[in-house]
């Protein structure tokens, strides 16, 4: 061997066709040989046009081996010694095979190497000469090789990307993926994935018409590997763009990505599972149709491979959202316990999307408890401290669907996990964060402070100041929070609202969304029970919650009820303004619909109003109501019968049920 070598580098073309034989098959053996001189050499040999084909098989055969022992300082040694420079005129002059093979070896020198990528890329010409072979000759050899080049130069580098676009690479790949030769298949949709991360790139691949190519070659007549890059090309046109997800969509890539992640090969699982992920993203009737596909088992069996958790995960999440039948089918693939395991996870993607599928689980009743006998409470509760910002939003919200209207959840984590609530408190004061991780953390907070022990922790964390400055932002969460708060001791009632909140929970109750109103009625009702100061701020908004009784939603209605029952006591000119607003008239209506809880709330705001409104009330119970409000007295609730009783006497000259 190392006689042969010594030929080689005294220039013997006869001894470099030897060595390709020698060494052809050892990879390992191909790594050994090479050295700068014998790199220098077959640059010198490049330039002669009588070795220069005979020098270019070498190095194809060394920087495969390359390329197969993940031996990026073989590529490294080759630039160095001087290897790009008559590659890329052979690639701009030569002929057809050797433009095949130049190509082909400039592919291997970048293969997963940004370094190597760089290097090359500053050689002038190199991206035009790439970019002219791949339309040019019927011979598909260069083209499909110059498409592997390209590929390569282009691998998580946006810089390279955008010069090839620029010059016109994307009509052209998309040409190449109609040939009929699997190679120049799989390398054109290889480069396409990669192109396709600007919104110049995008732009060309749809004014190519490349969408519906790349969704045939899907389909289980082609090759695994052409169907894996274009399942990787479909899946960064999909990211975060919903025209083009919808353009995918409608030629019919749902199935056949199902069926990739069923049965295609590794890469393809993976690739194919982050397209449908994104597929999915806010789309439920994708999601109806990836579901009656087989996506869920599919997902759930890649769950327990060693690849493509996250995209699994993420895939699974979205299929999740809003869904209480595909939350369950969810949950009986079983995949709790492995999400809940993934939490933890080193890969940052992969605890993000194990967090946003428990998030989305969360909701449905029936699978509350099994998320929490998996152990995810303290596991969600380690990552509110984690360094990724989405991971802790979406920790967040997976604590805040689990607590909600669940005490036993409520307990369970205070009682697991009880330094969550510093750590929820210090989401919802990090105004770097975004508005959902803040909201996020805001309900889960407020969740808490819904039962006795975990509320006295959260208000002892400090939550009071960051839940007003929530307020004022308009976070309907905040004023949840609040209410929940507010309901236990004066003093919290009185430092509540030092700061303001009177005025910005009435200010919401004006402006918010539906949401908004609710929470803050609900927490104008709690800061004004047993405190007429807090009354006598509020008397501004009698109007607008008379106007809230009618609300569609009957918690909401209940909750505008209790806070007019509190604030009208304050004196007669709240009580007529609740009269002219047309509450009594309202609080009849919502009779027929009040949900037991929202029963005296009802009609302690028909006693507040009786004050010095008797009269209009008693208008305002006709034989119906009368109906109910015996209904009340006699449901067994021996307070609500008191109060029922009340306001009868209250309403006095002769009023009877």
């Amino acid at each position: 061997m190392q006689d042969l070598v010594k030929r080689v580098l005294a220039g013997a073309v006869d001894a470099v066709r030897e060595l390709e034989e020698k060494v052809k098959g050892d990879e390992e053996l191909c790594v050994k040989v090479v050295s700068d001189g014998l790199v220098r050499q077959l640059v010198e040999m490049l330039k002669k046009e009588a070795a220069s084909e005979d020098a270019l098989k070498l190095l194809l055969l060394l920087t495969d081996a390359g390329v197969g022992q993940k031996n990026v300082d073989l590529a490294r040694c080759m630039i160095d010694g001087g290897v790009v420079e008559p590659l890329v005129a052979l690639i701009g002059a030569g002929a057809a095979s050797l433009q095949e093979r130049a190509a082909a070896v400039l592919g291997n020198l970048c293969h997963e190497s940004p370094a190597n990528q760089d290097k090359v890329a500053k050689f002038e010409g190199i991206f035009p000469a790439l970019v002219n072979i791949l339309g040019s000759g019927e011979d598909v050899g260069p083209a499909q090789e110059a498409a592997y080049a390209i590929w390569n130069l282009t691998v998580g580098h946006d810089e390279n990307s955008a010069i090839l676009v620029r010059l016109g690479v994307v009509p052209k790949l998309t040409e190449l993926l109609k040939s009929p030769s699997d190679i120049a298949q799989e390398n054109a949709a290889g480069a396409l994935m990669h192109v396709t991360m600007s919104k110049e790139a995008r732009v060309a691949i749809v004014q190519a018409d490349a969408i519906p190519r790349l969704c045939e070659l899907l389909k289980p007549t082609y090759e695994p590997e052409v169907s894996t890059q274009a399942a990787g090309a479909l899946l960064n046109l999909a990211s975060d763009c919903p025209e083009y997800s919808k353009m995918i969509v409608k030629h019919g890539a749902v199935a056949p990505l199902v069926a990739l992640i069923k049965d295609g090969p590794t890469l393809a699982k993976e690739y194919s599972a982050g397209a449908l992920m994104n597929l999915l993203r806010g789309d439920m009737e994708v999601a109806a149709d990836a579901a009656k596909a087989g996506a869920i088992p599919a997902l759930a069996a890649l769950l327990t491979k060693s690849t493509a958790n996250a995209e699994a995960l993420g895939a699974l999440a979205n299929l999740a959202s809003s869904s209480s039948d595909r939350q369950i089918a969810i949950y009986k693939a079983q995949v709790t316990r492995k999400s809940v395991t993934l939490l933890s996870h080193e890969d940052t993607e992969i605890r993000r999307s194990a967090a946003a599928l428990i998030m989305n689980l969360a909701p449905q009743t029936k699978i509350k408890e099994r998320i929490v006998e998996a152990g995810a409470l303290k596991a969600l509760a380690a990552v509110l401290t984690d360094d990724d910002d989405a991971v802790k939003e979406r920790a967040a919200g997976a604590l805040a669907n689990l607590f909600n209207d669940h005490s036993a959840n409520v307990h369970a984590g205070f009682q697991q996990a009880p330094d969550m609530i510093p750590s929820l408190v210090a989401i919802i004061q990090q105004r770097s964060l975004s508005e959902d991780a803040r909201r996020q953390a805001a309900h889960a907070l407020a969740m808490l402070a819904a039962e006795d022990g975990p509320c006295d922790a959260v208000w002892s964390a400090g939550s009071g100041p960051p839940f007003l400055a929530l307020l004022k932002e308009g976070i309907a969460e905040a004023a949840l929070g609040i209410m929940n708060l507010s309901w236990r001791w004066p003093e919290v009632k009185q430092e509540l609202a030092k700061g303001g909140t009177i005025d910005h929970l009435m200010k919401m109750v004006k402006t918010g969304d539906a949401t908004a109103k609710e929470y803050a009625a609900g927490a104008l009702m709690n800061m004004t029970a047993g405190s007429l100061e807090n009354g006598e701020k509020a008397v501004g908004i009698v109007f607008a919650l008379a106007e809230l009784l009618k609300a569609e939603a009957a918690q909401a209605a209940e909750w505008s009820a209790g806070a007019l029952a509190n604030i009208v006591r304050v004196g007669a000119e709240p009580q007529k303004a609740a009269i002219d607003a047309g509450a009594v008239q309202s609080l009849a209506a919502l009779m027929p619909r009040v949900s037991p809880n929202g029963r005296t709330l009802l009609v302690l705001a028909l006693t507040s109003l009786s004050d010095s409104q008797a009269a209009a009330v008693r208008q305002a119970l006709g034989a119906k109501e009368k109906q109910k409000l015996r209904e009340f007295r006699d449901s067994g609730d021996e307070e609500l019968n008191d109060y029922v009783n009340t306001l009868v006497d209250k309403l006095g000259s002769g009023f009877s049920l």
